[in-house]
């Protein structure tokens, strides 16, 4: 019995994390296929990648600003899904090359209440990270991220 308690905890906790986004970083390198976002039935799942600056001369500081980053980056994919992003998009042609070619997108949007689940450091110092709303928050601001798609 004292050995099948832990097995059983384990079985639990695999389950649990089941529907979550899987790892990005395979070997300290972006892997080659992920998600950056997963709507399950309570959660809101988004992706965020940070690089790290490589003028910062210290180890720390580079982790921590890539993981600043990541974070805002997932905050944006979120903002993205629930409220849509614009996007505008200028290409100059010359002599039938494209030439100074620019695609701007903005997203605007109050997010509240995201947790923070996981951060993953890449060897270059850059970072992945997951963060998820439960839609419960969303049902109380009256959106529904399943009429977006």
């Amino acid at each position: 019995m004292k050995k099948l308690f832990p097995l059983l905890v384990a079985i639990l906790a695999l389950g649990a994390c089941s529907h979550s986004l899987k790892s990005a970083v395979k070997e300290g390198a972006l892997a080659p296929a992920f998600n950056d976002t997963l709507l399950t039935g309570d959660y809101l799942w988004v992706r965020g990648f940070g690089a790290a600056n490589p003028n910062h001369t210290s180890d720390s500081q580079r982790r921590i600003m890539s993981r600043e980053a990541a974070i805002a980056h997932a905050y944006q994919r979120a903002s993205e899904v629930l409220y849509g992003a614009q996007v505008e998009a200028n290409v100059q042609v010359v002599d039938a090359v494209s030439y100074d070619s620019s695609i701007d997108s903005s997203t605007q949007g109050t997010i509240q209440n995201m947790e923070l689940v996981s951060t993953e450091y890449l060897e270059d110092g850059g970072c992945s990270v997951i963060m998820r709303l439960n839609r419960s928050y969303l049902k109380k601001a009256g959106i529904d991220p399943e009429m977006k798609k």
